[in-house]
């Protein structure tokens, strides 16, 4: 028997834990994603606006 037999000596993988950890925590990774794509979405609006979908330029803001 080798090292390699021996559960303790193999890594599971990323998407293997990811998997138990929202099992044993009772997570709802759909909902999960959609609050992280919101989130990221967030910040790149706020890097630049101008991106925003909701993105209203307007040419009386030229006074600074």
């Amino acid at each position: 028997m080798s090292m390699e037999d021996f559960p303790w000596n193999k890594e599971p993988d990323l998407k293997t834990m990811a998997k138990e950890y929202v099992e044993c925590h009772n997570l709802n990774l759909a909902e999960i994603e959609k609050k992280f794509e919101e989130a990221r979405l967030k910040v790149i609006y706020e890097m630049n606006p101008i991106l925003d979908p909701n993105f209203e330029s307007s040419d009386s803001d030229t006074d600074i």
